[in-house]
Order: C-alpha cells, then structure tokens, then sequence
C-alpha cells in the first residue's frame, strides 16, 4: 500500500513539474515576442528660430540696423539619408517636403497657368519617416531643394512634389523649375520699409545638409524617435544687405549662391535626439 501511495505521489510531482516546465517555456516565447524589434520609425522636426527667438509670422527681428517682418517661410527638403553606426546608408524612398510657415496665398498670382486658388495658410515643422530598419544611428543627411531629375521636369513626380503649392518659378530659366526656398516680408531701415523677397533654385544650388547627432539613437518599433533640428533663418541670409539686395533670385545668382550655401552650411543643427 505504501509503494502504491508513492507512485501516486510521484506521478502529482512529475505532473506539476511538466506544467511548470509548460508555463515557464510559454512564458519565455511570450517574451521573445515582446522583445523582438521590427522596423521603427523617426520623426523629425524642423524648429524654425531667428537667431535666440522662436520665428514666427508678422513679427518683428532686429537684424543689424535692419528690423525684418516675415509673412512667408517655405523651403523643400528632400532626399533624406540616415547613417547608422557601421556607417551605413539608409535612404528614405520619395522623401520630398515642403516645410513651411506661411498666410494664405493667391497661387493665381504666381502661376497663372493655375485657375484660381487659394493656398491656405499653413504651418508645418515635423516630417515622419517610416519603415527605417533596425538600427543605431549617428547622423542625418537631407537636400535643400529639388534635384536635377525632377526639377527640369515637372510632370514628374514623387513625394509631395506638386506645382500645386506655388512653389515653382518660370522666370529663372527657359523652363519651369522649382524654387528651393523662399524667404518673403518686409524690411525696414530706419523710416523706410521694402518687400523682402529672398528665393532659390536652379539645379546649381542643390544643396545637401550633413549632421551629426550628439549620440547614436536606437530606431526600431519598441521606441519612439524624435530629432529636433533647429532651422535658424537668420543664417540663411548671412553675409548679405538684405535692404540694398532686399530681392534674390534668378537675376541675383551670386546672391542666390551665397543663400543656398547658407541653408546646406549655416542653417541647420541638431537641437535634441531621443
């Protein structure tokens, strides 16, 4: 009878074992899952500032002797390529966006191959780039602008390249391009104000901004992650007057030069990553 109540015994331990056994390897899959990491996502956003000061709309910046009111910032930013820790490229298809703080604006006037419209009021700092593989990165590389492919041709399109925002110009060139940036306002010195009106384009001002994070960032679907960039527009018109060369543009290409520089050198820098 003993020798009976001991396999009985031993058969509830042998049992209790095996559920166990059973739980923790349920359990150890259940983590696994937890911990395995796919394709993440970053967004990054571009903080307009002027100098010290947040930027902003129908406010005035003291620049020199020059007090400068904007009422449109506009710039395309395409082309962006995130660098990991083993130095390696990771290129974000059709990546092509317009950020842009801007009033509403009469594209009739701009391009009047355009019925009338009216493009609304709008601002826009943060681009989100998805499906970025797992990964450590250490920098970021974006374009000012629209590359040659697409600027001399306009009936094609990728991201969100559209004549439809009034950012192209017909003037600068036999065809219709792209304008990279656009700057507009009013600048005044002393009693007496002008119209500011600072663009770029042409294939030659293409520019591509690199920048280096303070340290690598994790992206995958276990985490969310934010880059900060600070745009900083005052560095954009660095090293011109803008009251004597309040407009540039195509018939100012030295000054146009001297601008897109400016956005691919001076403009751009890394505020925060997490």
């Amino acid at each position: 009878m003993a020798k009976f109540i001991n396999i009985k015994k031993m058969k509830k331990l042998l049992s209790i074992i095996g559920l166990s056994a059973l739980l923790f390897t349920s359990c150890s899959k259940d983590n696994d899952t937890i911990l395995v990491e796919a394709d993440g996502k970053a967004t990054v956003s571009f903080d307009a500032v002027f100098g010290i000061q947040d930027f902003a709309l129908n406010k005035n910046f003291t620049l020199g002797t020059n007090t400068l009111n904007f009422n449109k910032l506009r710039y395309w930013v395409s082309n962006v390529v995130l660098v990991n820790s083993k130095n390696e490229e990771y290129k974000v298809p059709s990546s092509y966006y317009l950020i842009e703080e801007t009033g509403a604006i009469n594209l009739t006037g701009v391009n009047n191959d355009l019925p009338t419209t009216i493009y609304p009021a709008t601002k826009r700092e943060d681009v989100v780039l998805k499906e970025i593989p797992v990964g450590d990165y250490k920098s970021i590389k974006f374009s000012i602008g629209v590359e040659q492919k697409y600027n001399d041709n306009l009936s094609l399109q990728t991201g969100e390249l559209s004549q439809l925002n009034g950012m192209t110009n017909v003037s600068w060139m036999w065809l219709t391009s792209y304008i990279y940036s656009s700057l507009g306002g009013t600048v005044t010195n002393g009693t007496t104000s002008k119209t500011l009106k600072v663009e770029t384009g042409l294939n030659a001002n293409y520019k591509t901004v690199t920048l280096d994070f303070p340290a690598t960032v994790r992206i995958s679907s276990s985490k969310a992650t934010s880059i900060v960039l600070n745009a900083d527009i005052s560095k954009s018109i660095d090293g011109l007057d803008v009251y004597t060369t309040n407009t540039v543009g195509g018939s100012q290409a030295t000054a146009m030069t001297t601008v897109a520089t400016n956005y691919s050198t001076k403009v751009f820098s890394v505020k925060s990553v997490n």
